[in-house]
């Protein structure tokens, strides 16, 4: 089998288990909530563009952090794996061409990503007078260019031996693509794409036509490669549990006392459920994390509706992604030698619930406040009747499937 084929391979198997995790994230539940997240979010968007004048400087300010931000994220689909650093060692040469394919693949993919991101601030660049609709293609091409440049920046560190040059390699990348994107918004959008043009060119000669001694850093290939991994199924780990991100479960005792408000000490499947719950970081890391981004994006709502939708969404989010909890009482093998009823453990998977989400509910009735008073009040109360709603009647019969 030749090195092509075993990257071949690597290839298929590596989609292969994405698809099959990707699958459960992107449920039937999950794509209509996310829907209606990037509606609101649209609607909300478009609201603000009508408001914003052509001299602002913090729209502009923000676009640079937002856009500067996406162009940093995602890097190159090596597939080394740590024992390459040995094996494949005598064939360094016959690698360069799989990574030469591999640059491409992920040129083209993150191409894609930006086109999509530059199109989304077109509305903005064209509120604030930077950008007409001759114009726009520039910004699109402005993008692309920084994403490859920042590509090719990491392509070439793969041959740097230094760790200091390597730093000093991603501090001046990083400078070049903000100094491109601050001229771009705040000066010319033509005058942005010479020197995303010039900096890419650059950047290629470095990379492919000078000659260099090294040829490939392994140990920078590997664990810039385990860190894509990880950075992948955490995010995965977000909803389901995957081989690839195991989550520790931890004694923490500074919660003891958080945990009397759950639970007296008197029902033992609610005893269980919450110190799982609070040990184990896959479900209160999920947990937090949602809170945390539903209460930023309530904070910066501007409108009563949106707020709702948004309290709704990210109430219904967390309590959907913590159902599973009852599967780990059924694994439990001590709940498999007394003879309790099913009913049982729904009683206090739907009290844990109930608390958790009330939680959340008045968190995010609180960061409604800036809308005033009345609107604190409807969200709570709206959000209020949806954890009874969930809570009573669709957890018992999600459960008992």
């Amino acid at each position: 089998m030749s090195l092509s084929d075993v990257f071949k391979k690597r290839t298929g198997y590596y989609y292969k288990q994405l698809g099959k995790y990707l699958k459960y994230v992107f449920n039937d539940h999950f794509v209509i909530a996310l829907l209606i997240l990037v509606g609101a979010l649209g609607f909300a968007y478009s609201d603000y563009v009508e408001t914003v004048s052509a001299d602002a400087v913090l729209p502009r300010i923000v676009l640079v952090s937002v856009v500067f931000s996406a162009l940093t994220i995602g890097g190159i689909r090596t597939l080394i794996k740590p024992a390459d650093g040995v094996f494949l060692l005598p064939l360094e040469e016959e690698l360069v061409p799989i990574m030469h394919k591999h640059l491409v693949v992920s040129v083209v993919f993150f191409s894609v990503g930006m086109s999509l991101v530059a199109t989304a601030a077109m509305p903005l660049l064209e509120a604030l007078t930077i950008s007409e609709t001759s114009f726009s293609a520039s910004f699109v091409l402005t993008l692309v260019l920084l994403k490859i440049l920042d590509l090719l920046t990491l392509y070439y560190s793969f041959k740097m031996t230094s760790s200091k040059n390597d730093f000093q390699l991603i501090v001046s990348k990083n400078g070049w693509i903000l100094v491109t994107l601050v001229v771009s918004i705040f000066v010319s959008l033509s005058l942005g794409l010479i020197l995303a043009l010039l900096s890419v060119i650059g950047m290629f000669f470095v990379t492919f036509l000078k000659k260099s001694v090294t040829i490939w850093h392994w140990e920078k290939l590997i664990d810039t490669e385990q860190k894509r991994v990880q950075t992948i199924y955490r995010l995965i780990n977000l909803f389901i549990e995957t081989p690839y991100g195991r989550n520790k479960v931890k004694r923490r005792k500074l919660l003891d006392n958080l945990i009397v408000l759950f639970d007296k000490n008197t029902n033992p499947h609610l005893y269980y459920i919450v110190r799982v719950f609070f040990r184990q970081t896959s479900y209160s890391g999920l947990y937090f994390r949602l809170s945390l981004i539903g209460l930023i994006f309530i904070l910066f709502s501007p409108t009563l509706w949106l707020r709702l939708i948004g309290s709704l969404l990210f109430i219904y989010l967390i309590g959907f992604q913590l159902l599973p909890l009852k599967q780990i009482m059924d694994e439990s093998i001590h709940f498999k030698l007394y003879p309790y009823k099913n009913t049982d453990k729904i009683k206090a998977i739907q009290k844990l619930l109930a608390i958790l989400l009330m939680i959340s509910s008045i968190l995010f009735s609180v960061a409604s406040l800036n809308g005033g008073w009345d609107t604190f009040g409807i969200v709570l109360l709206v959000n209020t009747l949806f954890i009874w709603g969930f809570v009573k009647m669709y957890v018992p019969k999600r459960l008992e499937r």
